[in-house]
């Protein structure tokens, strides 16, 4: 059974949009790049090491290069999305009111993923 858990892409239809897949069950978390990219933007600003997802982000590789992309290290990226702080999102309101509770989402979906998580990137 295939549950869609799109909220965070609605009313973005057309744009750009990233899906994790749970690949052993094939649950599915549609965002809005947007959101996504001002989640990784602002942990980029943080004192997190470049590794896992971050420097992936960083250097433009992974989901970027090959769609889809395997995310390699579930328990670093719950830890990394664990440090995200409001304060360094450089976006509108609009966008900063929707991410604290993306970003519990997302670990919710990956702590709860019982495989590998893909990346599928538009």
């Amino acid at each position: 059974m295939i549950n869609l858990l799109n909220k965070y892409y609605e009313g973005f239809e057309g744009e750009p949009e990233l899906v994790l897949i749970n690949e052993e069950d094939k649950n599915k978390m549609i965002i809005w790049n947007g959101y996504f990219e001002a989640i990784l933007d602002a942990l980029l600003e943080t004192d997190l090491e470049r590794e896992g997802i971050i420097d992936d982000y960083f250097r433009h590789e992974g989901w970027y290069d090959d769609s889809p992309w395997k995310i390699k290290d579930i328990p670093l990226t719950i830890k990394q999305l664990n440090r995200f702080d409001l304060d360094k999102v450089n976006q509108s309101e609009n966008i900063k009111i929707v991410l604290p509770s993306l970003v519990e989402d997302i670990i919710e979906f990956l702590a709860s993923s019982s495989g590998n998580v893909l990346i599928e990137y538009d």
